[in-house]
Parts: structure tokens; sequence; C-alpha cells
């Protein structure tokens, strides 16, 4: 099968923006867990918002917007009262393994969080790049974007998932994925401490470390 050239940008229901090589905060939820009616209406909510904010050429309150849009949802996924499969322990760790596992290959992993039904993750993808000649073309085949990366992450677990729980077939996974580009040091301590503090935010415990499901590079603290 002929290689494929990368894709740096696509939008589907979101837009998606892969600089090579960049550090990336995704959070992916399970199937069901942000239902279709809700994240039309924060779609439409933010979408007017932002028109508004792009006629008056505001850029910094648009960037704001975004990250209000994303805490939305998020704070959404943590109130969450129904019962999940994330919340059996040898269901995440079928999920972090899995994260793991792509470590030192496809990125270098910074963190992550798992919670009932949606998991943060940070990591940092320079490694792939390491051994690309100047000039070089990016194709599927030297280099591994942050969508495949997904595709690995979630296929890859719900197989496992499924059969553990002993069904067949069944997609676990929310299609889309909440990826965001990192654009300097201090805001990725920011979804560091984001991501860590998310059990804590929820109630879930009184400190980020007592959280079983959480994990951070010891080269980031």
């Amino acid at each position: 099968m002929k290689e494929k050239e990368i894709k740096y940008e696509y939008r589907k229901n979101l837009p998606h923006i892969y600089p090579v090589g960049a550090k990336f905060f995704v959070t992916f939820c399970l199937k069901g867990a942000l239902p279709a009616e809700i994240m039309e209406q924060y779609k439409l909510e933010q979408e007017q918002k932002v028109k508004i904010l792009q006629e008056l050429g505001d850029k910094t309150k648009i960037y704001d917007e975004y990250k209000r849009h994303f805490t939305k949802i998020d704070n959404y996924l943590d109130n969450s009262t129904q019962t999940w499969i994330l919340q059996k322990s040898e269901i995440t760790k079928i999920v972090t393994s899995k994260m793991h596992h792509l470590d030192k290959n496809l990125y270098d992993l910074i963190a992550y969080c798992v919670m009932s039904n949606h998991v943060h993750l940070v990591f940092n993808m320079d490694l792939q790049i390491e051994n690309i000649v100047d000039n070089e073309l990016l194709t599927t085949k030297n280099y591994t974007q942050v969508e495949r990366i997904m595709q690995r992450i979630k296929g890859g677990s719900s197989f496992e998932i499924n059969k553990f729980l002993g069904t067949q077939g069944v997609t676990n996974w929310q299609a889309e994925s909440y990826d965001h580009c990192v654009c300097n040091d201090k805001e990725l301590q920011n979804i560091i401490n984001y991501t860590l503090q998310n059990p804590v935010k929820a109630g879930l415990v009184e400190n980020w470390q007592d959280w079983k499901f959480s994990y951070i590079n010891e080269n980031y603290l």
C-alpha cells in the first residue's frame, strides 16, 4: 500500500491542528458520556461567542473562549452520576497500559489521568523527528500523527475491554477526541496541573497523589 503524506490539519466536528513534533493535550471519553444534544448545545454556544469575538478582532479572548468551552465539557463529564466501565480498576489498567506501551516509541509520555468516563493525556512527539533529515517528506511511514496514535490507544484498549467484559464488536469510545497543541512551557505546566488535579476538582480525593489512576513523568515535576 502506498504511503500517504501526513495531515497537519483537518476538521470533523472539531478542528484539529497537528504541528510536527509538538506537545499535545488530548481528552477522550467513553461513548455516551457526552450526549449528542449536549455536544450540539455547547458547540452552538461556542460558535456564537467566537463569531462575536472574531468581529471584534480579539484573538486572546477567542482562545480564552475555547478554554471555557473545554472546561464546560470537562465539568459535565465530572458531574456524571452514571456507572461507567472505567470505574473498574481492571479496565482502567487496560487503558493505562496502552498509553504506556507507546511511550518512548511514538511519544514521550508526560502525564495522564483516568476518570470514570474520560481520560486526560499529555505527551511530547518530538522523538519521532529526531532521525528525520531536513526537507524529508513526512508520510504515514516515517511519522505517526496524533489521530493515528489515538486510534491505536482507543482501538487497542476497546478490543481488550471487550475481551475482559465478554462483549464483541462494542465501540467503547466516542469517535472524536479533544486535542490541543501546547504552545509553551508555561501552558504545559498549567495543563499538567489541570490533568493531575481533575480528581481533586471532582471531589474524589483531597490530594492528586491519592488518585491511583494518574501518572506524571518525574522530569516534569
